[in-house]
């Protein structure tokens, strides 16, 4: 189907949107249309293992080793393999789509994915999450021409990659308020558009949770449709912020420090799930704040003390985007002071789904809902809640 008979809104002409969603049982048997419409004489076929066995696709022209990690190295990787082709066939979920989309952006070519997991948002965004000098960055890519999602294959997936999926979706209400604090403290921009376009798939979708372990066709459909949507909403606003704030710079914030200790990641969405609620418990307090009582600026000499003594190797990767932010700290805090109990009132006034309806949908199919079902201590959430706010140059409830 054309994305405009997905989409319940009018789309903005935007060129980087996808042009073909095929999602639906036995949606593979339309990827060969897709390939010789979109991708030319030459397309490369590429995945894992694991994708690449699921996809049941015939023989790839390369594989990535099994659990591969999207950062730098790798993307540049798939791009020197797939030199002279004339497309990309990316198969594969979350770091699959990332390194296809630097790869097709660093070789100037078009990209068709097969999802093979619905365990992540962004399928049809044009923002690659990628690990760069050992920060979580999300930079502008070249996004998939067309997706491709199988139901009969995602039901298939593990699932521990659905659940991800889901709770990378919750994200979506808190994420959008991100975007609108920071639009009202730092003009940075904010428009409703975005989250009306994934709003009634994102209700539909999180009311069919329970579905999912079940197998249920319609659950996945609609968890399927609110991830496409999910991501179309992020190219329409030009950022990933209707659909990542501060609850993605938790997950990212965990993920650096694994990646540099040489620990196993856990799963993007997993995190996200139950940082959602963390963010969501942080405004209903901040909610309940009459008298706004704030912490003065302290010089960037001492911030960049406190940042060297609290990230430690990792601090080096973060300080430019930490000094961005700490140079709007003054001018911040005044509009904070002045315009509290209006902000406060606007703030009430978005009806924050609270912790306990978020957590809802991620244990109706088994989805890590607290820092215990992550196999995270309290002090370890308490720790990143207070660091992770450094790592981005972006302004969130954090």
């Amino acid at each position: 189907m054309k994305l405009a008979d997905l989409c319940p809104l009018p789309l903005p002409d935007e060129p980087r949107l996808p042009e073909e969603v095929l999602l639906g049982p036995g949606a593979r048997a339309g990827l060969g249309a897709q390939v010789d419409a979109r991708l030319g004489e030459r397309p490369f076929r590429f995945g894992d293992p694991d994708t690449w066995r699921a996809a049941d696709l015939g023989r790839p022209d390369w594989l990535l080793p099994r659990h591969p990690h999207a950062d730098e190295q790798t993307a540049e990787q798939v791009a020197r393999k797939a030199e002279g082709a004339s497309g990309l066939v990316a198969v594969g979920s979350g770091t699959i789509n990332d390194l296809a989309k630097c790869a097709a952006e660093l070789l100037g070519i078009d990209f068709v994915v097969v999802g093979t997991a619905a365990s992540m948002n962004g399928y049809a965004s044009a923002i690659a999450a990628i690990v760069a000098g050992g920060l979580k960055t999300t930079r502008a890519a070249r996004p998939a021409r067309a997706i491709v999602l199988d139901t009969e294959l995602l039901a298939a997936a593990p699932a521990a990659l659905t659940r991800a999926g889901l709770g990378d979706l919750i994200s979506k209400p808190v994420s959008d308020t991100d975007w609108w604090l920071a639009d009202r403290l730092e003009g940075t921009g904010y428009s409703t558009l975005p989250g009306d376009i994934v709003e009634r798939a994102y209700r539909r979708a999180t009311a069919a949770a329970g579905g999912l372990m079940a197998g249920s066709p319609e659950a996945y459909m609609a968890l399927g449709e609110a991830l496409v949507l999910s991501g179309v909403a992020m190219v329409v606003a030009g950022s990933s912020a209707p659909a990542s704030g501060g609850e993605h710079l938790l997950s990212h914030l965990w993920d650096m420090e694994a990646l540099a200790e040489g620990r196993e990641v856990r799963l993007h969405g997993a995190q996200v799930g139950v940082t959602t609620c963390i963010s969501a418990a942080i405004y209903q307090r901040l909610i309940r704040i009459r008298q706004a009582d704030l912490v003065p600026c302290k010089p960037w000499i001492e911030e960049e003390r406190r940042l060297y003594a609290e990230h430690g190797a990792l601090a080096p990767t973060l300080i430019e985007q930490a000094r961005r932010k700490h140079a709007r700290t003054e001018a911040r805090l005044a509009k904070l002071s002045d315009g509290w109990k209006e902000l406060r009132d606007e703030m009430g006034e978005r009806r924050l789904p609270t912790p306990a309806e978020l957590r809802a949908p991620l244990l109706a199919c088994g989805a890590p809902a607290s820092l215990r079902d992550l196999g995270s201590s309290r002090a370890d959430g308490a720790r990143v809640l207070r660091l992770a706010r450094d790592i981005r140059d972006r302004l969130t409830v954090l």
